[in-house]
């Protein structure tokens, strides 16, 4: 059985304090096959994370963690960003078109940009939308206070059911995974189309400290830097890096 957590949060998202990097080795080191960076409405620290993985000896997935009217959906297998503020039919619809997938993150819990259960039903209705949205998180590290009724109503749906860190700082990659047949990233789309995962939920609580940690992280972001792969615990300037990465872009499109 294969490992995977498909819902991290990079420097890339506003509020989150790893780089690319950093959620690398962290992963690595967590014992993970497969990652998917899905930052909010942002789709490069995916693409980077997609392009030096192999270095890590792990794979990740292109994606995004998407707007829609109805709340926040967590998109993989893109390599370009779907628009935030479609409805989520239109943006399932639209994932398929794309090659994609799509995961109803944190859902039934009345959070900002959490999916409704009428949403979500509305969603599977719709052959194209369904066709497109595979998985539900019945555990999310950040909001598993709030996850029971996921839990629950998640029996009765045609959804592979998830677990996920949802971490937006690195110690938390992979205190939320899901387990697959298989240990590649096309092995984890075929669990998810044939809902055969197995969510393997974070057992800890959020404590204060857990926290106040990423409070002083994102302090230090603010001072432009973040956790990066040479020390988990290392600030660098996140500013310099992403820079370099576009150029490294720009130049592979010159070439």
């Amino acid at each position: 059985m294969g490992t995977a957590d498909l819902h991290i949060h990079s420097t890339y998202s506003y509020d989150a304090t790893t780089t690319v990097r950093a959620i690398l080795k962290q992963a690595a080191d967590a014992g993970l096959n497969i990652i998917a960076v899905t930052d909010h409405d942002e789709i490069r620290g995916s693409l980077e994370a997609h392009e030096l993985a192999p270095q890590y000896g792990i794979e990740s997935i292109p994606g995004a963690e998407v707007s829609t009217k109805e709340g926040h959906l967590v998109v993989l297998f893109v390599k370009q960003l779907p628009p935030a503020g479609l409805s989520l039919v239109e943006t399932l619809i639209l994932i398929g078109k794309m090659g994609g997938v799509a995961i109803a993150p944190h859902p039934f819990n009345n959070l900002p940009g959490s999916l409704s259960m009428e949403a979500v039903v509305g969603a599977l209705t719709n052959p194209r939308a369904k066709a497109v949205l595979k998985g539900i998180e019945t555990h999310n590290m950040g909001t598993q206070s709030f996850d029971s009724i996921a839990q629950k109503l998640s029996i009765y749906l045609p959804l592979a059911k998830i677990a996920s860190s949802d971490a937006h700082v690195y110690w938390a990659i992979g205190a939320g995974r899901t387990e697959f047949p298989g240990e590649t990233a096309e092995d984890l789309r075929k669990a998810l189309e044939q809902n055969t995962t197995v969510p393997i939920p974070y057992e800890g609580d959020l404590s204060a400290r857990a926290i106040l940690s990423w409070v002083r992280r994102m302090t230090l972001r603010r001072f432009g830097y973040a956790s990066d792969s040479r020390s988990a615990t290392q600030p660098i300037n996140t500013q310099k890096m992403t820079q370099s990465f576009i150029q490294r872009s720009k130049s592979k499109k010159i070439k």
